[in-house]
């Protein structure tokens, strides 16, 4: 199996839209509150493409395995509030991490990691962050088997 990593291209976006798609319906089963429907996927894709063609540094990479898209990443910079210490404020940000179903388990989310590492680095920038939703038993193996820790909790209460 040969792995290729790579900016994400125009021709990607069916692939993208399935993997979005495959993102919502994961999540939908871990928080119950994520729309499933194809058009949902495509407006994530659409959302994606858009920031992408903004200013502010954002790109998104692919990984092919055997010609396939197997993983789309969305990174970018960002800059924290103002009592966060000068030097961590601005830190590079994994947007969406997608690993397809049958690509799982095979280090190719890894590989993307140390990708988002490597631009937050060459960006001059100390600390790399994202975000999951709680539950995700599986994300969260990952992200901690790439060095992440704990750093903040996000409490929500849905009132009626």
């Amino acid at each position: 199996m040969s792995l290729l990593i790579r900016h994400y291209a125009v021709g990607d976006y069916a692939a993208v839209v399935d993997l979005f798609d495959q993102l919502n319906k994961h999540e939908f089963e871990i928080s119950g509150d994520r729309k499933t429907d194809r058009a949902a996927a495509e407006l994530g894709a659409a959302e994606m493409t858009e920031a992408l063609a903004s200013s502010d540094g954002t790109v998104a990479l692919v990984a092919e395995m055997d010609g396939k898209v197997a993983v789309i990443m969305v990174w970018g910079i960002h800059e924290d509030y103002s009592y966060v210490v000068e030097d961590l404020r601005r830190h590079g940000r994994v947007e969406d991490i997608v690993v397809a179903a049958g690509f799982r388990g095979h280090g190719i989310g890894q590989a993307l990691l140390g990708e988002a590492e490597r631009l937050s680095r060459e960006a001059g920038l100390k600390r790399l962050r994202l975000t999951m939703l709680a539950g995700n038993e599986i994300a969260l193996t990952a992200y901690r088997r790439a060095g992440f820790r704990d750093y903040s909790t996000t409490l929500i209460k849905d009132l009626d």
